[in-house]
């Protein structure tokens, strides 16, 4: 596998942290940031939205809170959908030009939902044996994709419940939901770090078919997940139009947020 690599004229670097920091030629340096990009501004959008709804709460303003939680659950299924479509892009790509990059094992400790973490913690256990790039590359990406999966599936019934009034208690809802959009940020991190690294060892002759696959199995917003984005925006902080590559790090799989309610987890970069 190597050897390969070496033969197309690629040099991998020794670890994901060296990837995370490495130059990438003009035309995937253009790609790379413009998937992020689009992936970050959804992820901001989420989020003000989730703060709105909270925010609405606060002020017994449960009608309008409720009808908040709709857009929330649209919200949140267009990114899990467009991380997924990334994740995917990824799998196939390899499964077809054998490209595999470094791969670093997640971490439990930056999930916070109990599945996710079970998952992580699994794949972080399963990373102690000594399997190839490719055998390492295909868990990480399985791995992800189960958990984005899964909270999709519950941030999308969730939501549901608190939409239609039918749930139980409002509040444990809420921090339900806010907990699943942690655990979206994360695996949206972690995506960003498979991401760089793939770009590393990309062959710039494979890039016009990998850019064609995101494409393709990446959604495209419809109209009633975009219909107030003039508001949402306006309410975003300027660093989510900063460059991107303040994002994430390889060693710390989160970034700060953009309102109070998500400063009262400061372990989670440790």
């Amino acid at each position: 596998m190597e050897d390969a690599i070496a033969n197309r004229g690629l040099r991998r670097t020794a670890s994901v942290q060296e990837d995370w920091v490495a130059w990438l030629p003009e035309e995937k340096d253009r790609l790379f940031y413009a998937t992020l990009n689009e992936l970050e501004i959804s992820y901001g959008i989420l989020s003000v939205t989730l703060d709105d709804a909270f925010n609405l709460c606060g002020q017994g303003k449960l009608a309008p809170a409720r009808e908040q939680a709709r857009m929330v659950a649209q919200l949140f299924d267009r990114l899990a959908g467009r991380v997924r479509g990334i994740l995917r892009s990824l799998y196939e790509h390899s499964r077809q030009f054998g490209t595999f990059p470094n791969t670093a094992p997640l971490r439990p400790r930056f999930f916070r939902s109990e599945r996710a973490q079970q998952v992580a913690r699994s794949n972080n256990l399963l990373a102690l044996v000594r399997f190839r790039a490719r055998t390492r590359f295909f868990r990480k990406l399985g791995a992800l994709e189960e958990i984005v999966a899964g909270l999709q599936r519950e941030a999308r019934e969730t939501a549901r419940d608190v939409a239609e009034g039918i749930a139980v208690s409002w509040r444990k809802h809420w921090t339900r939901l806010e907990i699943l959009d942690y655990d979206l940020n994360t695996s949206l991190r972690e995506t960003t770090i498979v991401l760089k690294s793939f770009f590393c060892v990309l062959p710039i002759e494979e890039l016009p078919a990998f850019r064609q696959r995101v494409v393709s199995l990446t959604p495209k917003p419809s109209l009633s997940q975009t219909r107030r984005p003039a508001q949402v925006f306006a309410k975003m902080e300027p660093a989510y139009r900063k460059k991107v590559t303040q994002a994430a790090a390889p060693e710390r799989s989160a970034v700060s947020r953009t309102s109070p309610r998500n400063q009262a987890h400061p372990d989670r970069d440790g």
